[in-house]
């Protein structure tokens, strides 16, 4: 395919002037600084700003020998330059100038001395001391304590509700997407300032041109402190347990790093990668598209239960990053990252199903000792070609085996399985951006990735010497390249991309399962090359904000699956809207809507039997469908960050024309799932209210989540015919959180979740879970305790007990704060097992896990 690009420049015989902006202590370039030329009457004439190294070229208006250069930057004092022109340097002329730091900036709002939070436009920054209580032992432990931060459980990082896609270190991507090693590894000492940065554009070259709804967070580093630091920690305990733990950090003008290694038999997971449930994996959220999927390595785990309870590890993690600037218009990233685990993970599934023909039971045990093994290495080269032009080339190389041994049952009926996968993922991208001038810019984006996943399965029953062997190679490849031209005119900005995507898919399994109807072998081979057009329009202005996103593409897909085979040259539209308006400085209303039209992943298009336990089966009916989705959301939200106050009410609602249809087989020795696309109009009402509020007489910060969601999706049993099922579900969260200056500190978090599931063919069932989660501190000088219990009720409705956690810390800090002591005690009450129950459309299951022992550990942390 090949792609022509017509570029029109046009030139000037103008004068103009150029130089660096510098730090006047430090001497290093300072980017995004705004550079005006004013006449003698203070009108401007002609302004730009400097790129990410600093340098800056401003257009000389005619008939102007004498003018005034003046700079501004949020954190240094602004400097204006009277300047005379010397005809001896025409056409060019030449302007250094160097800018001094300062602690406060005019342009910046100062909340309230009691609450330091500055605001300046995009930028929301923290000062942390005023929030620390002298407990936080990672970067983490104070994020969760600053307002409009909350973080999930895997250790993503929200921001007004908005996802956090990068965690800097002054100014620097030293992580990436992996920031948790660096926000669940680092000492909050080192950390002058945070900043939450809004419409967080990773490309300098387009700031200002383009919008986005990225959030960053920068951790402004203390001067002076941080040249090299690091820990060593280390903890011993009773029962032959382990923390071992040793980190680095180290920042200079030219490069920053940071390392980390970390082995434990506490269930600690320090790394971004994980196996122990199905919590989703962060380190992978970018990558959906690209990667194959892998039928083994799925977790019966999906509990409301902590993963540092449960089973038992040996974790080996080790984490190298570092970002050096090696020239002045170079820096390149590097981070490799290396998991090895052993997990001994054992529970037991009981499952009723209430069936129009018959009721069944099911019951499955499983101990299982599941041993991955992930290496991972990322790089990224950025290269200023020119002050306009950027060129960014960024890569991934991920090898991961996961080795599992099981031994099952299923109704009494015992099984050796064993599993192994090799995941070899490869993903390449190559980006150029040109700035035309201060509102347009050129770009030329570029991805490759490669993923091929061999997984092998064994299953034996010892009774009949019965074994099922089977094979899957699985392979994803894509290749995407585009223009895309983006332009910002005062009120408007729009952006138009032309581009081709190659994508194809190879799915080859056998093994000697049998089922009516299904082979016991497939070969699957998808090929989708499509063209397509991407046009992007928004106006802003006064009190309206409207977004238009438009998607065309022209496909051409082809499916062979064994003897049948598809073609299918089709157009797919796939448009977008938004709309807010600004009701006054704090509020505003909301819509948005949009129609995407997808094509079925190859995991949902193989006709043969693929087994993935001992009793489970999936294969797919061969038939082609765009799967169309259309979403409406409306909703109204206040963010007064000068009161301390965010609120957001919305409803959402959710169509599928086309959807995955699921028929299920149940019976006494197997499930097998067949899916087809039909058109079956599922869909779903989602009402919700995300509020926070910090209330300065109690000193605490109170967090209320709620939404109700209804479900509305078919599905089939056994060829019984279709199922009308309908899903209710009421979800509540209170936290509240204190601040007090006093030795004495509490958080309490409350989650209630009530569950409904109805059918046209089986009773009405429900069930409601309790959860309380209560931290208190307590610090006295330089001693402190930290004690954290969990109680958990899995079904309300039956009057259970629930289970109750508590872990206890003891923790004393040195006068000259280079060693900590610490006494951990977790899983006080040697809680053994936690049973869960969960109803659904057709059945009620009660699921148990057995957990981590109590164990008590001490340790002691030495600061280097």
């Amino acid at each position: 395919m090949v792609f022509f690009f017509f570029c029109i420049n046009y030139t000037h015989a103008q004068h103009n002037l150029s130089g660096t902006i510098t730090d006047a202590e430090t001497k290093e370039p300072v980017k995004f600084v705004s550079i005006i030329i004013k006449d003698n009457n203070n009108t401007i004439l002609s302004y730009t700003s400097t790129d990410i190294q600093g340098f800056y070229k401003i257009n000389i208006p005619e008939n102007h020998t004498e003018f005034f250069v003046t700079t501004s930057m949020l954190g240094y004092f602004p400097k204006t330059i009277t300047y005379k022109l010397d005809t001896k340097s025409a056409p060019k002329y030449t302007l250094n100038i160097a800018v001094s730091q300062r602690t406060s900036s005019l342009d910046e709002v100062l909340i309230e001395t009691k609450k330091p939070i500055l605001v300046k436009k995009d930028t929301t920054v923290y000062r942390p001391n005023q929030f620390k209580d002298g407990s936080e032992r990672h970067i983490e432990d104070l994020l969760s304590k600053l307002p409009g931060i909350t973080i999930a459980d895997n250790g993503s990082i929200r921001f007004k509700g908005k996802q956090v896609t990068r965690v800097l270190l002054d100014n620097d991507n030293l992580f990436d997407a992996n920031y948790t090693i660096g926000t669940r590894n680092i000492n909050p000492e080192i950390i002058e300032e945070i900043e939450a940065i809004e419409d967080y554009q990773k490309n300098p070259l387009l700031k200002g041109i383009e919008n986005t709804e990225d959030v960053a967070l920068n951790l402004i580093l203390k001067k002076g402190k941080t040249d090299v630091s690091g820990e060593v920690d280390v903890g011993l305990g009773i029962k032959d347990k382990y923390d071992l733990k040793s980190s680095m950090i180290s920042v200079s003008k030219k490069i920053k790093g940071f390392g980390l290694i970390n082995y434990n038999n506490i269930n600690q997971n320090q790394s971004p990668y994980n196996f122990s449930s199905n919590t989703f994996d962060l380190s992978k959220a970018n990558e959906l598209e690209l990667r194959a999927d892998n039928f083994l390595n799925s977790n019966n785990l999906n509990s409301i239960i902590p993963e540092n309870y449960i089973g038992e590890n040996k974790n080996l993690f080790g984490s190298i990053n570092a970002l050096s600037k090696i020239s002045e218009n170079t820096s390149i990233r590097i981070n490799y990252n290396h998991l090895s685990d052993r997990l001994i993970l054992q529970d037991f599934n009981k499952i009723d199903y209430n069936l129009s023909s018959n009721n069944l039971i099911i019951t499955n045990a499983s101990n299982q000792i599941k041993k991955p093994n992930v290496n991972v290495l990322d790089y990224e080269i950025i290269n200023s070609l020119k002050p306009n032009q950027l060129l960014n080339l960024k890569g991934k190389l991920d090898y991961t085996i996961v080795e599992s041994r099981l031994l099952t049952t299923n109704n009494n009926q015992v099984f050796n399985e064993v599993k192994k996968s090799e995941d070899f993922f490869l993903n390449q991208e190559l980006n150029f951006t040109n700035k035309i001038d201060k509102n347009k810019a050129f770009q030329v984006l570029s991805n490759f990735s490669s993923n091929n996943i061999p997984q092998n399965f064994n299953l034996t029953n010892p009774t009949d010497e019965n074994t099922i062997q089977q094979q899957i190679k699985f392979k994803k490849n894509t290749f995407n390249i585009q223009s895309k031209f983006l332009s910002k005119v005062k009120s408007s900005s729009y952006a138009a991309s032309l581009g081709f995507y190659n994508h194809k898919s190879t799915l080859e399994s056998s093994n000697n399962v049998f089922f009516t109807g299904y082979s016991n072998f497939n070969n699957t081979l998808k090929n989708d090359n499509s063209l397509y057009l991407d046009v992007n329009y928004e106006f802003s202005k006064n009190k309206w904000m409207f977004s238009l996103e438009n998607r065309l593409l022209f496909s051409y897909i082809k499916i062979t699956d064994n003897a049948s085979i598809y073609k299918d040259k089709t157009i797919i539209y796939n448009p977008s809207f938004k709309s807010r308006y600004l009701i006054n400085n704090v509020s505003s209303v909301y819509i948005n809507f949009n129609i995407n039209n997808q094509a079925p992943e190859i995991a949902k298009k193989h006709s043969g039997l693929i087994q993935t336990n001992n009793r489970y089966l999936q294969a797919n009916n061969f038939n082609y469908n765009l799967i169309k989705n259309e979403n409406l959301s409306l909703g109204y939200r206040i963010n007064d960050f000068y009161n301390l106050f965010q609120f957001n009410s919305y409803v959402n609602f959710s169509k599928r024309n086309f959807d995955y249809l699921n028929n299920m087989f149940i019976s006494e020795e197997n499930t097998i799932n067949i899916s087809s696309i039909q058109e079956l109009n599922n869909t779903s009402y989602r009402f919700g209210i995300d509020t926070e509020k910090y209330i300065h007489f109690f000193k605490s910060t109170f967090n209320l989540k709620t939404s109700y969601t209804i479900n509305n999706y078919k599905n089939s049993i056994n060829n019984e015919g279709l199922r009308d099922n309908i899903n209710k579900s009421l979800f509540l969260n209170l936290d509240v959180r204190t601040g007090f200056k006093e030795n004495l500190n509490f958080e309490n978090s409350i989650i209630f979740q009530n569950n409904t599931f109805a059918s046209s063919t089986n009773k009405k069932s429900t069930f409601t879970t309790f959860q309380n989660n209560f931290t208190t501190k307590y610090k006295q000088d330089n001693f402190w305790i930290h004690l954290d219990t969990k109680y958990f009720n899995p079904d309300v409705s039956t009057k259970s007990k629930g289970v109750f956690f508590a872990d206890i810390m003891f923790n004393y800090v040195q006068k000259n704060k280079k060693i900590e002591y610490s006494l951990r005690v977790s899983n006080l009450f040697n809680t053994k097992s936690y049973i869960e129950t969960n109803s659904s459309d057709l059945s009620t299951s009660t699921y148990s896990q057995k957990l981590l022992e109590r164990y008590i550990l001490i340790s002691a942390k030495f600061k280097l």
